[in-house]
């Protein structure tokens, strides 16, 4: 009779769960992209995603420049995942370097990135939430220091007139509305500051609208009322100030790149059928 040492049953133990494991990711990356696409096809899936915290930054704006904070690359890093990130919980999650890589690529909308080990974005940046904030400070200090973005920050008035503010507004609410599109505001503050917001749904109401907003300095989402012959927004805590639509361009590029990736992945299934 032969005897089998317990290190050695666990050993084999082990290969096989690891086996089973391999045999298995195919399958589960399979199913994971079926859902990736198939809330695609809803105009507004983006929108719905962000509502929620659990499709959100863990982290509020910190850090940046003497403390000033990153929210201009908070927004932008939490709009290009919403539409390029693709998580799967059930696959081992990626080292370090690895994981520096894939926010990276996030960071420079670098195609679709598979996140394994992670249900969202939320747990996602509340284990690497130093990670993500240097790729951050890293982008700002290139679009600060070698591109001269800063310099948007000081273009522009804080006041318009009433009937210029409100064209700026229709146009919002049908890029938002109408077109499914997360809109990136930039906020001229009074003097050098600017700040940026997420617009990610609109209400149409009888005398203005009602926007939906992602700000990186709160928790949840806001709201902010515009109300017509207005010439500019208005907070406690920011001020007078005019919003900005922003990045279009950008943000057409992400929602292409999601585009092409299920197009394919549609591609290939109707092949392996007619095989």
């Amino acid at each position: 009779m032969l005897l089998i040492p317990p290190q050695a049953e666990q050993e084999c133990g082990m290969k096989k769960i690891i086996i089973i494991i391999l045999g298995l990711m195919p399958l589960l990356s399979h199913a994971n992209d079926q859902r990736f696409c198939s809330i695609s096809r809803n105009q507004g899936f983006a929108s719905a995603l962000l509502s929620e915290s659990n499709h959100r930054l863990d982290f509020l704006n910190q850090g940046g420049f003497f403390g000033g904070g990153v929210c201009w690359w908070h927004a932008r890093f939490t709009r290009n995942a919403t539409y390029l990130a693709r998580f799967n919980p059930n696959l081992p999650a990626a080292d370090v370097n690895e994981t520096k890589r894939i926010i990276s690529k996030l960071r420079k909308a670098d195609g679709i990135v598979k996140i394994n080990g992670y249900e969202n974005l939320q747990s996602f940046s509340r284990i690497n939430e130093k990670y993500i904030q240097s790729e951050l400070e890293k982008w700002q200090r290139i679009d600060g220091l070698i591109r001269q973005q800063w310099i948007v920050g000081l273009w522009g008035r804080r006041k318009l007139p009433a009937q210029k503010l409100k064209a700026r507004m229709d146009h919002l609410y049908d890029y938002v509305k109408l077109e499914g599109r997360i809109a990136y505001l930039k906020l001229q503050l009074k003097g050098i500051p600017a700040h940026s917001w997420l617009v990610i749904d609109m209400k149409k109401l009888t005398d203005g609208y009602e926007l939906e907003i992602i700000d990186s300095n709160f928790r949840y989402p806001i709201s902010h009322r515009y109300t017509i012959g207005e010439r500019s927004f208005h907070t406690d805590g920011y001020g007078s100030f005019i919003p900005y639509l922003s990045k279009k361009k950008e943000h057409e590029e992400i929602v292409e790149l999601r585009k092409k990736f299920c197009q394919a992945r549609l591609a290939s299934q109707k092949s392996r059928r007619r095989e």
